[in-house]
């Protein structure tokens, strides 16, 4: 039995894997990975602007691998795609 991944799996794939290629982008899906959390939020749990932060909120929820929400003044984000935790898991398998 071949463990050839599918040319339709690939496909679909290789947009999010290329979203996700950012260190920036990781770590702010390594911090929803916990729960939905308010821009202000990420941004101290990141340690960067907010308008750096909000700008590769705003690439990851357009390709559709985070979701938000708006709440009185607050922007709520949150993993919108099941199959970025497990993208985050063998991430966290591989070791340099």
């Amino acid at each position: 039995m071949s463990n050839l991944i599918s040319n339709e799996v690939l496909d679909n794939i290789a947009p999010t894997l290329k979203t996700l290629s950012h260190p920036l982008r990781l770590k702010i899906l390594n911090i929803l990975e916990e729960g939905e959390k308010a821009v202000f939020e990420i941004v101290e749990l990141t340690g960067v602007s907010q308008a750096l932060t909000s700008h590769q909120l705003g690439i990851m929820k357009n390709a559709g691998i985070i979701k938000h929400r708006r709440e009185k003044n607050y922007v709520y984000y949150s993993i919108a795609a099941d199959h970025v935790y497990g993208l985050l898991n063998c991430i966290r398998g591989c070791k340099k």
